[in-house]
C-alpha cells in the first residue's frame, strides 16, 4: 500500500474529526447537557446493536475476503442474515414508536422513538458497505462515506435550529443524527450499486455462513463484552452522576477524538494488510519495533494533547471546564485498543478468537469495580481515569496472549510508554487545577523531548520519505 492509497483512506477519518471539533460548539451551543448525554447514550446503544445483528460475520468477511472464490456469495452469506434480522427488529420497535425512547431516554416520546430506531439500525448496512468499499481498495469513496454523516449534521444543526427554528430538544436532535445516518446510507448504496446487483443474483451457501459463524461468534461475544467496558462509563454516569455530567464526559470523549481518528486509519490500512500479508505467505518483519514506535508515537500524543488541554475550555461554555482535565484520559482508550491491534494481531492471524474474548471480559470486570468506586464521588473525572485503567488491562492481556500463541514481542518499552500515559493522565484527570497545570506541562515536555530524540532516526527517515513523496517539508 503506497502512501497516495494510505492519504486516500486517512482523509475520510482526519475529514470527519475537523467537522466533529466544528459540530461540538454548535451542540453545546444551541442543546443542553441533558440532550447531549442522551445523544451519547443513543450511540452507545448503536455500538450494541451492531455487535449483536452483526454476530462477526461482518470480522468474518474481513478475514475471509482475500481467500474467497467468490467474493458476492461471501457478502451476500454474511450480510443478509444480520440484514433480515434488523428488519424484523425495526419493524416489531416502530409498532410502539413510543416505546425506545422510554427504554433508553425515559421519555415518553414517538418522535424520539422513531428517530431512535431509524438511527441504531442503520448503521448494520452502513458498516456492511463501507467495508465493500474497504477491502475492493476504493479509498476515495471509503473515506467519502465517513464523511457524509458529518457533513448532513453541520447542515442540518443550524438548519432546523437555527433557520428553521425548531424546538431545541431530544425528539429534534435524534431525528437530525437518524437523517445524517440515512444519508450516509444511501450514498454507500450508490456506491456500491454495481457490486449490489451481482450479489442479488449470487447464491445463498451454508458452508460459507458456517465458517463464517465458527469464525465470528467468539468474535461478537467478544464485541459485546467490550462494548460493556467501553459504555459502563457512560451507564455509570447516567446512573450515579446524572446527564449533566455525562454530556460533560461526552465533550471529553469528543475532544480526544483525535485518538479515535489514529484509531480508526490504523485498523483500516493494519488489519487488511496483515491479513492479506499472510495469504501471500509473506508475515510482516520488525513487528516489535513497529509497536515500539506506536507505544512512542501514543505517549507522544497524550503529552502535545496534555500540554494544550487548557485551549478546550476557550471553545465550550463555563459548564464545561473540566473537560480540559478529563481530555487526557478520554483519549487513552482508542490508543491502548490501537496498540493491542499491533501487539495482539497474532490471536487474529492464527484464528485463536477466545483470548481475546477472555481480555475483554477481564478488562470488563475490572472496570465496573473501578467505575464503581470512582464515580459516585468522582463524576465524569472518575470516569475518565477509571476507564483508561481498564483499557491498560485490555492492551496487556491481549499483547500477552498474542506472544504466547503467535510472535513474542519486546514487551518492556511497551508497558513503560504506556504506563507513563496512563499514570500521568489519571494524575491530571483525578487532581488536575489551573494552579498545577504548569507541573503536569513540564513532564509531558520533558517525557516528549525524551521520546523525540529516542526516535530521532525514525523521525528523520519519515520526514525523508514524506519529502521524497512530494510533501513540502
Amino acid at each position: 500500500m503506497d502512501t497516495k492509497e494510505i492519504l486516500g483512506y486517512a482523509a475520510g477519518s482526519i475529514g470527519s474529526a475537523v467537522l466533529a471539533v466544528i459540530i461540538l460548539p454548535l451542540l453545546s451551543w444551541y442543546f443542553p447537557a441533558d440532550d447531549i448525554g442522551r445523544i451519547v447514550l443513543m450511540q452507545t446503544a448503536a455500538g450494541l446493536t451492531v455487535s449483536i445483528l452483526c454476530l462477526g460475520l461482518d470480522q468474518a468477511y474481513v478475514r475471509e475476503y482475500y481467500a474467497a472464490a467468490d467474493k458476492d456469495i461471501l457478502f451476500k452469506t454474511l450480510f443478509l442474515p444480520p440484514l433480515l434480522s434488523a428488519a424484523a427488529i425495526a419493524a416489531l420497535l416502530l409498532s410502539r414508536p413510543s416505546l425506545p425512547s422510554e427504554i433508553l431516554f425515559s421519555l415518553d416520546d414517538a418522535a424520539a422513538g422513531i428517530g431512535l430506531v431509524l438511527f441504531e439500525l442503520s448503521f448494520l448496512p452502513i458498516r456492511f458497505l463501507l467495508l465493500v468499499l474497504r477491502m475492493e481498495g476504493r479509498a476515495l469513496a471509503f473515506s467519502s462515506a465517513q464523511l457524509v454523516p458529518k457533513l448532513a449534521l453541520l447542515l442540518l444543526l443550524p438548519l432546523t435550529v437555527g433557520l428553521l427554528h425548531f424546538p431545541a430538544n431530544t425528539a429534534v436532535l435524534t431525528a437530525v443524527y437518524a437523517l445524517a445516518n440515512l444519508a450516509a446510507a444511501a450514498f454507500l448504496l450508490f456506491q456500491n450499486r454495481c457490486r449490489l446487483k451481482a450479489v442479488r443474483r449470487a447464491p445463498f451457501s451454508r458452508p460459507v455462513l458456517h465458517r463464517g459463524l465458527r469464525y465470528g461468534i467468539p468474535i461478537a461475544l467478544s464485541s459485546i463484552a467490550y462494548w460493556g467496558l467501553a459504555s459502563a462509563d457512560r451507564l455509570f454516569l447516567k446512573k450515579y452522576a446524572g446527564l449533566e455530567q455525562l454530556g460533560v464526559y461526552s465533550m471529553g470523549i469528543s475532544f480526544g477524538g483525535a485518538a479515535l481518528l489514529f484509531q480508526s486509519i490504523f485498523s483500516t490500512v493494519w488489519t487488511p494488510y496483515i491479513f492479506r500479508a499472510i495469504e501471500e505467505n509473506a508475515p510482516p518483519a520488525r513487528l516489535s519495533a513497529t509497536a515500539e514506535s506506536a507505544a512512542a508515537l501514543l505517549a507522544s500524543a497524550l503529552c502535545l494533547t496534555g500540554i494544550f488541554s487548557p485551549l478546550a475550555s476557550l471553545l465550550l461554555p463555563e459548564n464545561y471546564a473540566a473537560v480540559r482535565f478529563i481530555v487526557v484520559s478520554c483519549m487513552l482508550p482508542p490508543l491502548f485498543c490501537t496498540l493491542a491491534e499491533i501487539s495482539g494481531i497474532g490471536l487474529n492471524v492464527v484464528r485463536k478468537t477466545r483470548p481475546i474474548a477472555f481480555a475483554t471480559l477481564g478488562a470488563l470486570a475490572a472496570n465496573l469495580l473501578l467505575l464503581g468506586l470512582a464515580v459516585p464521588s468522582g463524576g465524569a473525572r472518575g470516569a475518565a481515569a477509571a476507564c483508561a485503567a481498564s483499557f491498560w488491562l485490555f492492551f496487556a492481556f491481549k499483547t500477552e496472549s498474542s506472544c504466547r500463541l503467535w510472535q513474542p514481542l519486546k514487551r518492556l518499552p511497551l508497558y513503560l510508554h504506556t504506563l507513563f500515559c496512563l499514570t500521568s493522565s489519571a494524575a491530571y484527570t483525578c487532581f488536575g487545577t489551573p494552579a498545577n497545570y504548569p507541573l503536569f506541562a513540564g513532564v509531558w515536555v520533558v517525557y516528549l523531548a525524551g521520546c523525540i530524540l529516542r526516535h530521532r532516526k525514525d523521525l528523520h527517515k519519515l520526514f525523508h520519505y514524506l519529502k521524497k513523496q512530494g510533501f513540502p517539508l
